[in-house]
């Protein structure tokens, strides 16, 4: 993956999923990533979340890939 600032990142998690928070804390259940408040409605990144982010899109993007050659397969 190219190198990418926190809020490129965001965006391509929000494209990814809507984040999904418990309505207390700022944080996404499904990536772990920081949201804009407890009921989540976009990611909001901090810097040293950047290489984690970043990690967690190329494994859900693999894993995308994987479902979809399965569904094919099938």
């Amino acid at each position: 993956m190219a190198s990418l600032d926190a809020s490129e990142l965001g965006v391509q998690l929000d494209n990814d999923h809507l984040p999904e928070t418990n309505g207390r804390m700022a944080v996404c259940r499904r990536c772990g990533v920081t949201t804009d408040g407890p009921t989540g409605h976009v990611h909001r990144l901090r810097e040293r979340e950047v290489a984690r982010a970043g990690r967690w899109l190329d494994a859900s993007d693999r894993q995308h890939r994987i479902d979809q050659a399965r569904s094919r397969a099938s």
